[in-house]
């Protein structure tokens, strides 16, 4: 970005198109603070750092490369660095009469020359999930898929998200909710269960010693007054992390809530099954195991003919997690089987019919991104590229990779193709993107991005492979708040000071976000369909529980009911 320097002298196209002055929060790759220890510092003013445009940035070169500190105030994605088509490549950039981007031109910012864009993209080696997930440290100088980016970013086995940061909660009791005056009332019960949880943590936590220069002056009195017991903990001198602890409904409401999966599983087993196979259950992404637990105790108890004969398998990422699971076995060790790999991994056939259940395993799946031309609506492939000083940016190629080119083509064929999706960004009103681009020349004539869920797909495809025999049960969040921008835009967060950041980028350091998307389950349940060939339906969250939960039992007194309102935004598909 050396071309930032030599922008200076452009201020005056900064002052008059406040269009490129960007005025919003963000937590980008900078929120890392590397010094020469090699120790990692959050920068809490980072977190919340307003950007100032792009022609207001610089590096600080007066520090070496140890001590040196990201300070951008430019996102990764503002500068879209397309890729030329093989008409393209080579061509001298096409005559134009746009006076802001000739201003950038000859300023020399890099992302406008296509073929300078292609011999930088071409400079740096193509890394994937599977390379990446040898490394114990965050590369550099390479480049990759937008997917491959947020899987390291999510599962690496070294630094991902999933493998050190997140804690599922897990209360020490059900709630009795019919005990409960209304939902405020258990909101307060659940509050008070997350601060007990949190003070148990925080007996473990590491104690530093107050350095002399940092400790505060106090009289005499004071530093008497707040002398501790032997047994008492300084919460001053404790050094108390962030925890990325997020919450289930199977947790919430166990055990009713996986009591209401177990009913529609053996009401379907014991329709099309039951006696002449076992009762076959998958489950991936398990969290803790509880909602293991809670369908085996359930089966268990009401029948125990197919609980004889009942085998239930966890495919789990995570090892952290599959070791959890492991110690909670006790009551049912002989029916449980668990397998540490990525269901996206899996290449064995499971040749019975069997039951399929991924409760909140969609919304993590990795998307790729693609835009596309304003004017010939041509999509393309979204990379991230990591320079040699960390720093990401966002290339655009011509050239689709396999699934996102399949996925493309396959929507075309169902009921949902592009021009009948009525927010998608190649629907929006051709002048107003034609006019974006003249104002905003760094767009490189693209559209807005949209995020396809390429990892869903690939998941799909291996059930319709792999589990050729399968019905799936499978629950996700259908839209968050405060998502980045973009078409099926995911929301980036994390627990910082025991508050919720959220960022403005999918591009931040790899390993202490949390990066989730929503779910259309009306076009994912056509992409379902079109890849199985099996019949599937969509329920709302409370739709489905109330048909198969025992829904009154988290009923409080007033009528209120936790189950089925707090997550409105979440639906089911099953087949």
């Amino acid at each position: 970005m050396m071309f930032l320097n030599r922008l200076e002298s452009f201020r005056l196209v900064d002052r008059s198109l406040k269009v490129l002055h960007i005025q919003r929060s963000v937590a980008h790759k900078s929120i890392m603070k590397r010094n020469n220890k090699n120790s990692v510092d959050f920068k809490a003013e980072t977190l919340s750092a307003k950007g100032k445009g792009i022609l207001k940035m610089k590096k600080d070169t007066s520090k070496t490369m140890e001590q040196y500190i990201h300070d951008y105030s430019v996102f990764p994605e503002t500068l879209q660095y397309r890729l030329p088509t093989e008409d393209e490549l080579g061509q001298p950039p096409k005559p134009h009469s746009n006076i802001i981007k000739l201003v950038f031109e000859q300023g020399g910012v890099e992302s406008m020359d296509l073929n300078l864009n292609a011999e930088k993209f071409a400079r740096y080696p193509t890394t994937n999930v599977i390379k990446l997930n040898k490394r114990s440290t965050r590369p550099l100088s390479v480049k990759m898929l937008t997917s491959d980016f947020i899987d390291d970013c999510l599962y690496n086995v070294n630094y991902g998200y999933f493998a050190k940061e997140a804690i599922i909660f897990q209360p020490d009791r059900p709630f009795e909710y019919n005990k409960l005056q209304g939902q405020d009332e258990f909101m307060q019960q659940w509050l008070q269960a997350y601060d007990k949880y949190d003070q148990e943590k925080l007996k473990s936590l590491q104690v530093l010693k107050r350095s002399s220069n940092s400790k505060s002056k106090k009289s005499t009195a004071d530093e008497k007054s707040t002398t501790k017991g032997d047994n008492e903990i300084d919460t001053e001198r404790i050094v108390k992390p962030s925890l990325q602890l997020w919450h289930t409904p199977t947790e919430l409401f166990q055990p009713y809530y996986g009591e209401g999966l177990a009913r529609y599983i053996l009401q379907q087993y014991k329709l099309n099954e039951f006696p002449y196979r076992d009762l076959i259950i998958y489950e991936a992404g398990a969290g803790n195991g509880t909602l293991m637990l809670n369908i085996l105790d359930f089966i268990k108890k009401t029948e125990p003919d197919v609980y004889a004969r009942t085998k239930y398998r966890i495919i789990e990422i995570s090892s952290k997690l599959f070791n959890k699971q492991s110690s909670r076995l006790q009551r049912h060790k002989n029916k449980v089987e668990i397998i540490n790999k990525s269901v996206l991994d899996w290449d064995t056939p499971v040749n019975e019919p069997c039951f399929f259940i991924a409760l909140e395993v969609f919304d993590n799946l990795s998307h790729d991104v693609v835009r596309f031309d304003i004017d010939t609506k041509r999509p393309y492939q979204g990379y991230v590229v990591i320079d040699e000083h960390n720093d990401f940016h966002e290339y655009y190629s011509p050239d689709l990779e396999p699934y996102t080119k399949e996925f493309l083509e396959l929507r075309e064929q169902s009921k949902f193709p592009m021009n009948k999706l009525p927010k998608h960004p190649t629907n929006q009103f051709y002048p107003y993107m034609k006019l974006k681009t003249i104002l905003n020349p760094l767009r490189n004539n693209l559209s807005d991005p949209e995020y396809i869920p390429t990892r869903l797909f690939k998941l799909f495809k291996i059930l319709n492979r792999y589990f050729p025999n399968h019905q799936i049960v499978a629950s996700d969040f259908n839209n968050f708040d405060k998502t980045i921008k973009g078409y099926n835009a995911p929301t980036v967060q994390t627990m910082y000071k025991d508050n919720m950041v959220n960022t403005d980028s999918y591009m931040v350091e790899q390993g202490y976000f949390d990066i989730m998307f929503p779910t259309n389950f009306t076009t994912i349940n056509e992409l379902y369909q079109q890849v199985t060939g099996k019949k599937s339906h969509v329920a709302s969250h409370a739709q489905f529980l109330k048909e198969w939960a025992d829904y009154k039992r988290t009923e409080t007194k007033s009528g209120e009911n936790p189950m089925l309102d707090l997550y409105s935004n979440a639906d089911f598909i099953y087949s």
